[in-house]
């Protein structure tokens, strides 16, 4: 049973139609909509048509999710202007100045997985932990540095030691903080 849109998507028809743009519009319907992923897997037929619908039947039973949808749609719908997009979504991702590391993290992998869903050399490792790094926020940018990353995976855990050293400091400083108002406090009431 394919569920009632609140809001409008439109048919994705062709390789000529932008996969990344339609593939957007689904989100925003299922995030307005409110489908869950079961709704979503069953609405979403009724907006591919001709070869579009082919292709799904083809792989309907290897579909088991949205993002199982999302990653094999790409795979086969994207073209250049689409992989192109990503990637200039991609190299503008930043941290901000009070993002959390892991939500930066967060994005960043997401839509790196899109990109190297489609193609997967599109990017090579020196450039992704070149992108992480100088998109973080000056002041982890700084340490994550100094500690000479050589792999994706020793820049995001410079990243999160920095963060968790920093929270541990604010902890322990707003902590003092209290102490000595306490403090003050008490040798009033003396």
């Amino acid at each position: 049973m394919a569920y009632a849109p609140i809001a409008k998507l439109e048919k994705f028809i062709s390789k000529e139609d932008d996969a990344q743009v339609w593939l957007n519009n689904v989100k925003k319907a299922i995030m307005v909509n409110e489908w869950n992923n079961a709704q979503a897997m069953q609405t979403i037929p009724y907006f591919l048509q001709d070869t579009t619908n082919l292709w799904y039947q083809s792989l309907v039973n290897k579909l088991q999710d949205f993002n199982a949808f999302k990653l094999e749609f790409l795979k086969y719908f994207s073209n250049n202007n689409s992989i192109n997009h990503l990637a200039n979504t991609f190299i503008t991702i930043k941290q901000k100045k009070t993002e959390a590391v892991t939500t930066y993290l967060g994005c960043f992998h997401r839509n790196l997985h899109q990109i190297q869903a489609i193609n997967v050399n599109y990017f090579i490792a020196p450039q992704i932990l070149n992108q992480f790094i100088h998109r973080l926020h000056s002041s982890i940018l700084q340490y994550v540095y100094s500690m000479h990353p050589q792999t994706i995976q020793n820049a995001v855990t410079n990243t999160q030691n920095f963060e968790f050293t920093e929270l541990k400091a604010n902890h322990i400083q707003a902590i003092n903080l209290v102490m000595n108002e306490l403090s003050d406090l008490n040798s009033k009431l003396k």
